[in-house]
């Protein structure tokens, strides 16, 4: 048989990424940063994770049709109007031999097609929805030439009625808010500031401003007429100067006093809600469809989801799993695939997104061999294994869960998780710590899919990958305390029979408590990638206060030397 190959790419600063589609459908997506284990790949080529699709499926590049990349490198520059040392950056972006070197992938390189920044994002979303026809909603920092698109999805075709500049984008006004409190680091880390949020009251004035005519920062020197580049630097600087001038602390990145900046995260993340909830209105009126899809940056913020979420507006809501820029190399191999061959979507919605490696039994032993010094460690048939581990984690053992390919995107949807008992206040304080988290972070749930309304408002068909927030029940809250946050809102991943172990897991459990949600927080440690390789996984398991490490049937504890 022959089969049709078409690569995607996320080719950038940050989040690099591969995809490999076969007729269409995906085989692998791989983040750059599992394998390298440089946090969010800054500054690496997805070498590593195109190398690793491709074996995967055991092909070369002479067998790949053609290759898409997330973002017209060549346009975006002639729109920005750098400098030439500015620009002299990026001209590696769109150099095959810096991408594909052919030390590596050989002489031959398929056809190369750029496609635009929001449409990637737009596809990433729509084109593994499910939805015949949809409204469409990017959100990020920056594209090309955009920083928000509206539109919508119908026979196939995703187009846009609206788009709004980067002069006005979203992303750097989240991103400088996050920056002034202290808490945006070397990773981008703006849930912290999400999470900061709850605690405050939005009493604070913010320049960002509902409008439908694209111009969000009113009481801001306008800036419309300046290049995309110039552009961002005076709206760096001014955002900088408003927050300095009329938002208390008034002063920035005094991390000693995070707590002080409660308030002013509020009134930021109110004032985001405000604007994504007028262009949700927007779509809905101009579209008229009953389902919207979400991608780009800002997608991940799940709080302002579930502010969406609670509009009423559309009756089913998508989010991907990879909505930043990495999910660019799906959403490009996916409209390449749609404009080459026709093909409108996958088959099936993906909901598990199961995308990554794997590894066997051998491979397994052979890391677990290196360690045994160090770790002792037994097997489990199947029954066994899920009763052993939900009895261990309702006695308040903290368990690192390795089982089946990695998950897509930066959520841990129990294939790289490690989990505790949700009805302990000590399990979030336990997973802070073992993080080196801030104790105000809250930890996310994973409920059985037909238990989810039991626990939790909101529709569950949106609840795939951790991104929308939802009210925790008032009459359950106190039965799982561990991941109820302040403002009584979680972020639950619904677990169904498809991911089969984790489900079998929850189950069992659910059978031992009579509760049928875990605590579940990403696999890894500060600063380090999820895990991808059982040697990670012990290298994690090892540095950390992690009680069990179980990966496949492996159930493996510390020696009590090590």
């Amino acid at each position: 048989m022959n089969y049709s190959y078409i690569i995607g790419l996320n080719v950038s600063n940050h989040d690099s990424a591969a995809c490999l589609l076969k007729n269409g459908e995906i085989v692998s997506f791989i983040e750059q940063e599992r394998i390298s284990r440089n946090k969010i790949a800054e500054g690496e080529a997805p070498i590593n994770a195109l190398k690793a699709c491709l074996e995967q499926e055991k092909i070369s590049l002479k067998d790949v049709d053609a290759i898409a990349v997330g973002m017209d490198w060549t346009y975006r520059r002639l729109q920005y109007k750098e400098t030439k040392e500015e620009s002299d950056k990026y001209l590696r972006f769109n150099n095959p031999d810096w991408f594909l070197p052919k030390s590596i992938f050989g002489e031959y390189c398929p056809p190369i097609y750029p496609i635009r920044h929001h449409l990637a994002h737009a596809a990433s979303a729509f084109r593994i929805s499910g939805f015949e026809k949809a409204a469409v909603l990017v959100i990020d920092n920056r594209g090309e030439d955009a920083s928000t698109s509206l539109g919508s999805a119908v026979n196939g075709k995703i187009s846009f009625f609206k788009q709004i500049n980067i002069q006005n984008s979203l992303g750097i006004f989240y991103n400088r808010a996050c920056r002034f409190t202290g808490l945006y680091g070397k990773h981008r880390e703006v849930g912290k500031f999400m999470g900061l949020a709850s605690y405050g009251v939005p009493n604070i004035p913010m320049p960002l401003k509902v409008s439908r005519d694209g111009i969000l920062f009113p009481s801001l020197p306008n800036i419309e007429n300046e290049t995309i580049f110039n552009s961002i630097q005076l709206r760096t600087k001014q955002l900088n100067e408003y927050f300095k001038k009329n938002c208390f602390p008034y002063e920035p990145e005094n991390v000693e006093d995070i707590m002080g900046y409660a308030n002013f995260a509020a009134s930021a993340q109110k004032a985001l809600e405000d604007v994504i909830i007028d262009f949700v209105t927007e779509l809905k009126k101009t579209t008229q469809l009953d389902n919207l899809v979400i991608a780009g940056g800002v997608a991940l913020n799940c709080s302002a989801n579930g502010k969406i979420e609670k509009t009423g507006l559309f009756k089913k809501i998508y989010i991907p799993p990879f909505a930043s820029d990495a999910g660019t190399a799906v959403g490009s191999a996916l409209e390449l695939n749609y404009q080459m061959y026709g093909k409108k979507a996958t088959l099936n919605s993906l909901q598990f997104a199961n995308l990554g490696l794997s590894y066997s039994e051998k491979e397994i032993l052979f890391d677990l061999e290196k360690n045994k010094l160090k770790i002792a460690w037994c097997t489990k048939n199947e029954n066994d294994l899920y009763n052993f581990v939900a009895q261990q984690i309702s006695n308040g053992k903290i368990i690192g869960w390795m089982q089946g390919k990695f998950e897509a995107g930066p959520r841990a949807l129990g294939n790289r998780s490690i989990v505790a008992d949700p009805r302990r206040r000590r399990s979030l304080i336990r997973l802070n710590n073992i993080k080196l988290r801030e104790m105000w972070r809250p930890i996310a749930p994973s409920v059985l899919s037909e238990c989810y309304s039991d626990f939790f408002e909101g529709n569950p068909e949106n609840k795939y990958f951790m991104n929308v927030a939802t009210t925790v029940k008032k009459e359950k809250q106190r039965f799982v305390p561990a991941i109820v946050h302040v403002d009584g809102t979680a972020r639950p991943q619904i677990v169904s029979r498809e991911n089969s172990k984790f489900y079998k897991l929850i189950r069992a459990f659910y059978d031992i408590t009579g509760i049928p949600l875990i605590c579940n927080t990403s696999f890894n440690e500060k600063g380090i990638p999820l895990v991808n390789t059982p040697e990670n996984a012990i290298e994690c398991f090892l540095h950390t206060d992690i009680d069990i490490l179980v990966i496949e049937n492996f159930i493996i504890q510390k020696r009590s030397n090590s």
